[in-house]
């Protein structure tokens, strides 16, 4: 005959504890999306995080890229349809806030070819065709819908170019079949005066992004400027976290980096400060200036932290 559970003990650290208090958890399920939830501001943008990432990056991205390049229903004028955005804030304000930072803090300028590491659906080659004349610039990344609204925007201008970049991330492109340790950017080795990654190491394990530090030191001429935006972990987001203010804690180790959820482990990504400028200089970067970011909670420029870096002499 089947057996029946009629009591159940449970004793953490030698203590009792009533089963009652864990009455009110939620199941796994729903825990998973209340954390998508947390992360995702405005209804808008939690509406869409309730789109499970295994549909979204498969299935509707399938059915993004189809429309795309077969329809002009989301071509858009100067930006694609909000809802298949998925850089995160609002695409003109955001690609023009960081076109200037790059400007400001790394001396970008007109003339210059420039290498975007993750270019997204646009948002940032957009900003830099409003704002300079002559730019030549060449962009990749892993999602294919992104790419393709890319080259159909800019099939009148041979001086951007774009290309996807079938490389695994968990994340944005789970049927990847290359990785992106071993991937060799599409360019000619000290073919670019400046190359930039935003929100891109953010949701790399830190084997890749050394490897993708050495690639941009390979890219770049002598001389030549990168600008990196990241999470990092000194002393000042370490005691922001210990009291408990940024959204991220990153709570978790893994290979050499820290991670904010074991679930989903390319959400959110850190890497402590010392190892990733010792990173940087392995590869044949040298550190110019470090922006810290408010994801500490604390007001700067930008969420993100940023690096600006140059090629020393030694490559």
């Amino acid at each position: 005959p089947a057996r029946v559970l009629i009591s159940l003990n449970v004793i953490i650290n030698n203590e009792y504890v009533c089963p009652a208090e864990f009455a009110d958890l939620p199941s796994a399920g729903v825990a998973s999306i209340l954390k998508r939830l947390k992360y995702a501001s405005g209804w808008k943008k939690k509406l869409k995080a309730l789109i499970p990432r295994g549909f979204k990056y498969t299935v509707l991205s399938d059915l993004l890229e189809f429309l795309i390049s077969r329809t002009p229903l989301l071509d858009g004028k100067d930006e694609p349809p909000r809802f298949i955005e998925f850089g995160g804030g609002g695409f003109i304000p955001i690609g023009n806030h960081l076109v200037g930072l790059m400007v400001t803090r790394a001396g970008l300028a007109d003339g210059t070819t420039v290498i975007d590491i993750g270019s997204g659906i646009g948002r940032t080659a957009v900003a830099l065709s409003k704002r300079f004349a002559n730019i030549r610039y060449f962009g990749f990344d892993v999602v294919r819908f992104g790419v393709t609204w890319c080259q159909k925007h800019f099939a009148a201008a041979p001086s951007y170019r774009f290309q996807h970049a079938n490389i695994f991330n968990s994340f944005y492109n789970p049927r990847g079949s290359e990785t992106a340790e071993t991937y060799q950017f599409p360019v000619p080795g000290r073919s670019a005066d400046f190359v930039f990654a935003t929100s891109v190491f953010t949701h790399m394990p830190r084997v890749e992004v050394a490897h993708y530090l050495r690639e941009t030191a390979r890219c770049l001429k002598r001389g030549g400027t990168a600008y990196f935006t990241c999470f990092i972990v000194d002393a000042e987001s370490r005691r922001q976290i210990e009291a408990g203010v940024p959204l991220f804690r990153f709570r978790y180790s893994r290979d050499g980096s820290f991670i904010e959820s074991l679930e989903e482990p390319d959400l959110a990504v850190a890497y402590d400060k010392a190892d990733f400028e010792a990173m940087a200089a392995k590869a044949g970067l040298e550190v110019v200036a470090f922006y810290p970011g408010s994801w500490r909670g604390i007001s700067y420029q930008d969420f993100q932290d940023a690096y600006v870096l140059r090629v020393t002499g030694e490559i």
